[in-house]
């Protein structure tokens, strides 16, 4: 490793409010954990428009060289724009490694980075860490059922970290480190993709990615009418509502409520499953919960498995009850 630098990149998302993604705060945790063990340089990337604000909070953040660039052209995302970016910060620094946020954006983008860098990538890391001076990335693989242990032959290494792997980055108190406008010359020649429209798919309440606790619906609520409980429930209990993908196909809920494998990968301190079987694929996508609590009117649901507190039962009367309860306590 000593041929190559001991600086960690890590390229930093926002939300469309400008607020920096949690996902990418855990990646700098990752970065900053890295660099310590390996007395290197943290160095992270924004892009965006008008995200002054972002930069202003990033200062915070115990990052020793932060590049930002702020155009109108990055208001969204979009490859041809950003990849060029993340190369120029890649040349300037040659860091020994970038950390993504396992994010939609990350997806498209990470494997663009390592084909240009002709090196690997492992993608949804769970940990990373370093032994006899190599670093090793940990991540799940056969819908979870076994940890795999990776190690690259070529540097750098690229990774995206799964969200909630590990703690947020904190903030402190003084400013730190040096920050370091990057100039956006706009190739139009270059350009094979056109921006036609965006449309923004919300979540009844807070987002998956930030929920400490998620009431999640599947096929056996029935319809829109029986994510009409999960709503109250998500209400009184200041919860995310999810659910598993045939709802999200059946357009009962939003596709952003999608959790598994081909939607949000979440962890949260508690997770209800109320009418969902237990596929392979969204078992996948909340496996890692702190507590699991899963109602299903079959008892051989596969989702029982992974629960932590089980009850068999039709949702219409084990909820009611529940938020009887609840509302009793509010």
């Amino acid at each position: 490793m000593s041929e190559y630098s001991t600086s960690v990149l890590v390229y930093i998302e926002t939300e469309e409010n400008h607020e920096i993604k949690d996902v990418s705060l855990e990646a700098i945790a990752s970065g900053k954990r890295l660099v310590q063990l390996s007395k290197g340089k943290l160095i992270a990337l924004v892009c965006g428009k008008n995200i002054s604000q972002t930069v202003d909070e990033l200062k915070y953040y115990d990052i020793d060289t932060l590049y930002f660039a702020d155009s109108p052209d990055l208001e969204i995302y979009q490859p041809e724009h950003y990849l060029p970016i993340v190369l120029d910060v890649y040349e300037k620094e040659k860091p020994t490694g970038i950390i993504f946020g396992n994010t939609m954006v990350a997806i498209d983008l990470a494997p663009r980075v390592a084909l240009k860098l002709d090196t690997g990538l492992v993608a949804d890391c769970v940990a990373i860490d370093m032994e006899s001076d190599e670093f090793v990335f940990t991540k799940p693989v056969y819908s979870s059922n076994v940890m795999a242990v990776y190690e690259f032959q070529a540097m750098p290494f690229i990774v995206t970290c799964r969200t909630r792997s590990c703690p947020p980055a904190e903030k402190k108190d003084q400013v730190s480190g040096e920050m370091i406008e990057l100039k956006i010359e706009k190739d139009t020649d270059a350009n094979q993709i056109e921006f036609i429209e965006r449309k923004l798919n919300e979540t009844n309440g807070l987002p998956l990615s930030r929920a400490n606790i998620i009431v999640a619906g599947g096929r056996g609520m029935g319809g829109k009418e029986g994510f009409d409980y999960l709503n109250k429930l998500c209400t009184a209990l200041g919860a995310a509502l999810g659910a598993s993908r045939p709802p999200c196909d059946l357009d009962w809920v939003p596709a952003k409520a999608q959790v598994g494998l081909t939607g949000e990968v979440v962890a949260p301190s508690l997770y209800i499953a109320v009418g969902i079987s237990g596929s392979f694929q969204h078992l996948a996508g909340m496996s890692d919960s702190g507590k699991i609590v899963a109602i299903n009117r079959d008892p051989k649901a596969n989702i029982f498995k992974v629960a932590d507190y089980g009850i068999v039962g039709e949702f219409e009367e084990v909820l009611p009850g529940f938020l009887k309860q609840l509302n009793a306590f509010n």
